[in-house]
């Protein structure tokens, strides 16, 4: 018999908020951590008392008890805290934060658990502070992007800084996880043990939507078949929208449905700041909660992620939606990311705008019940609870 898996103290030091209106990599592991058990402290990115803080005072977010504490519980069990920071000073606040989150754990954590230091924040202000002054038995450096291509990153001073202080995180860590095979090669540089655990999806969440037919919102039931989905935001520095307008025009009968906050930001998404306005057979819906995608996708008939191909996709994205899509056995329309070639026979990798509209049109026409089946089967074999389990698998042998 095998022997159990120990269970875990948790700091989970994330670069977005809990509150994130689309679930995200890290909360997807974190809940499920907590609902086995493990004790999960979530750190959100300090938050500026300033108007993002505001904005969440007025949707009700932040109640008597949470603004005297910073804290809050989420339904596993996980303790969300959210740093404010009140002075514009890192050095300062970092220290501050590094001394609560060490009260937090010693009135939230079993002692007689190991506690792991889990950073996706490889931005943090401070980050040394917290990696040489919290308590922990290991820590985890979980890299889910090529941070140095963000766009907030443009002068060669910005990129050195953010290399340096990734290189730094990741001597210190004991552990190194990266989701795609190019970001694994880029982290052994600096560390030895680097571990490919590539993003996967929500298959429970979507592999039953065929039942959800009856129950397609109107918003999108109102839109003609058939219909390319799309859920996730639409950014400038990945999402291809001249992409799109070619799909849209040399598919005029075919329907395309846009899910999505325009550039992350809290505003409602435009079809004029798109320059799309004038396509008919385009739809912008806006931002979903993630909790009810699996009704949108059940209205869909193929999906789509047009992503540009530049160092930032090419060199770290593995869309978490993918095998959502393929979980909902939806035919799914890539572009030629690194990332999908594992995948090649369940999908259809485009290497340019003239192949991918070529497999708008294939995908439509040649779907079929052992496709779908075979792109469900492939999907189960990548769900989020097996990713969890491999990365406690690696945790257990390196403690």
């Amino acid at each position: 018999m095998a022997e159990p898996q120990p269970k875990y103290n948790i700091i989970c030091l994330s670069n977005q908020l809990w509150d994130f209106p689309n679930w995200t990599n890290k909360k997807h592991v974190m809940t499920r951590l907590a609902k086995q058990g493990h004790t999960v402290l979530f750190v959100d990115p300090p938050i500026n008392a300033g108007r993002v803080f505001l904005r969440q005072i007025i949707r009700g977010l932040w109640g008597i008890k949470r603004l005297l504490t910073q804290t809050k519980k989420d339904d596993t069990s996980a303790l969300v805290y959210t740093p404010i920071n009140l002075l514009p000073v890192a050095d300062l606040t970092s220290k501050m934060h590094v001394s609560r989150i060490n009260e937090l754990a010693g009135n939230h954590f079993d002692p007689a658990r190991k506690t792991l230091l889990w950073i996706y924040h490889v931005e943090i202000p401070g980050i040394r502070h917290y990696i040489d002054n919290l308590d922990y038995d290991l820590l985890i450096y979980d890299c889910v992007d090529n941070y140095e291509s963000f766009p907030v990153y443009q002068t060669e001073e910005a990129k050195t800084r953010i290399r340096d202080q990734e290189g730094y995180l990741a001597r210190k860590a004991t552990l190194v996880f990266a989701t795609t095979p190019l970001l694994v090669e880029k982290l052994k540089a600096f560390n030895k043990n680097v571990f490919f655990t590539p993003n996967v999806g929500d298959f429970d969440k979507f592999k039953n939507v065929q039942q959800l037919r009856d129950t397609i919102p109107e918003e999108l039931n109102s839109i003609p078949h058939p219909r390319v989905g799309f859920a996730g935001a639409l950014d400038e520095y990945k999402f291809d929208m001249n992409l799109l307008k070619l799909l849209a025009k040399d598919h005029p009968n075919v329907s395309f449905v846009l899910i999505g906050q325009l550039a992350l930001k809290d505003k409602g998404t435009s079809s004029g700041r798109l320059g799309i306005g004038t396509l008919p057979n385009v739809h912008l819906l806006g931002s979903k909660p993630y909790e009810i995608l699996e009704y949108y996708y059940a209205g869909f008939d193929a999906y789509m992620i047009p992503y540009q191909l530049n160092d930032y996709t090419v060199g770290g994205c593995f869309p978490v939606k993918f095998h959502d899509a393929l979980s909902a056995g939806l035919p799914t329309v890539v572009t030629n990311l690194p990332s999908y070639l594992p995948f090649k026979d369940v999908c259809y990798i485009s290497r340019n705008y003239e192949e991918f509209s070529r497999n708008i049109k294939k995908a439509l026409a040649e779907d079929s019940t052992e496709k779908i089946r075979h792109r469900r089967e492939v999907a189960s074999k990548n769900s989020w609870d097996s990713k969890v389990q491999t990365m406690l698998g690696y945790i257990k042998a390196n403690l």
